[in-house]
């Protein structure tokens, strides 16, 4: 009955901050404390609803791949609990073990309408990361959040992410498919018990935790006013790493990135510059120069690499560099994609 009361009892206190500490105080007394102390914040009430909800919690916490971390729990992430509020309880599906393998671990954050470049950042410096051992946490979201899930995913990676609403609410829903990709090997962690839905007031405190989990944070896309720039603040302020990637001056999704940078956000222009700012030793890369030797690129395909390592650029735009049929620069395009060197987004080229 323990869980029963533990769970009621977070239900009550989960948005009122004075009941906050007397659940956190009973937490490890064991169940009777629990019991009492839940009775005496029921006392007034007619029925117990939250008894009722927290019944429904257990029913959801008897799937094999569901789980209740609590600040008592040897697994709780370290990190986390050194925050100035960490949540008592953490609902999570998917493998649990990760909390195990979470160190190191990067927050990836940034807009929810992110141009094709950004998205393209995002997912390869989470690849790049995931792939040299490092646990990708993002909020789920669209645009750099799915974008840094994804990058993680394909490089075979852990990622974590965390949700604004209950953990049996995927949000949003379009994201049900990437969501089960992130279970099979990763895991969806909440502080919102069950069948709670995705409120505009809960991301500020889904973001303390993205942030919360890990030694630095890196905002790929953000514009002035953008809840990323919120994470940044929160990272900043528990004296974790804060990191920006710079974008295009006339996109207006950069600008809050580039105001990082001149408040001191480190200027991050790939996976290695990631490694070095926390202090991780990055394995040696290979430049654009050994790629296009170790791939045996012809002449045309080297002009266009050399020409996207600028930046993306559009079918127009390339044709004006290169003097060559339009046809000719379709199939170097082309072959490019086809090798995984280059993809296409918005009808812009760039490197993946």
């Amino acid at each position: 009955m323990g869980d029963l009361y533990l769970l009621a009892l977070y239900r009550l206190s989960i948005n009122e901050p004075a009941k906050w500490q007397r659940l956190t105080d009973n937490m490890r007394a064991g169940p009777e404390a629990l019991r009492q102390c839940f009775e005496a914040e029921t006392r007034a009430e007619s029925g117990s609803p939250s008894l009722r909800l927290a019944e429904q919690d257990l029913r959801w916490l008897e799937q094999s791949d569901n789980h209740l971390v609590t600040l008592a729990d040897d697994d709780y992430p370290a990190r986390l609990r050194a925050i100035q509020k960490p949540p008592p309880i953490l609902f999570g599906t998917g493998n649990r073990q990760c909390l195990a393998r979470l160190d190191p671990a990067i927050a990836m954050v940034g807009s929810r309408k992110a141009s094709g470049y950004g998205l393209a950042q995002a997912r390869r410096i989470a690849a790049d990361l995931a792939g040299s051992g490092m646990t990708i946490v993002s909020g789920l979201a669209f645009g750099i959040d799915a974008a840094s899930h994804e990058g993680a995913l394909e490089a075979k990676g852990l990622t974590i992410a965390v949700s604004g609403a209950g953990c049996d609410q995927v949000y949003p829903k379009r994201h049900w498919r990437l969501a089960e990709r992130i279970c099979d090997s990763g895991l969806i962690l909440s502080e919102f018990p069950t069948s709670t839905r995705a409120y505009p007031g809960n991301f500020p405190r889904r973001n303390r935790i993205v942030t919360g989990l890990c030694s630095g944070t890196l905002v790929v896309e953000a514009a002035t006013k953008s809840g990323s720039l919120i994470s940044a603040k929160l990272a900043a302020a528990e004296g974790r790493e804060v990191m920006a990637m710079p974008g295009q001056v006339t996109n207006p999704q950069s600008r809050g990135c580039h105001q990082l940078i001149r408040d001191g956000a480190t200027l991050i222009e790939n996976a290695v510059d990631v490694l070095i700012e926390m202090g991780l030793s990055p394995e040696p890369r290979l430049d654009l120069a050994s790629i296009m030797i170790q791939k045996h690129l012809t002449q045309e395909q080297q002009q266009v690499m050399a020409a996207l390592a600028m930046g993306p650029q559009s079918i127009d735009e390339l044709l004006r560099q290169h003097a060559c049929p339009v046809e000719a620069l379709t199939v170097t395009l082309v072959s490019l994609e086809v090798q995984g060197l280059i993809s296409s987004h918005a009808g812009h080229y760039q490197i993946c």
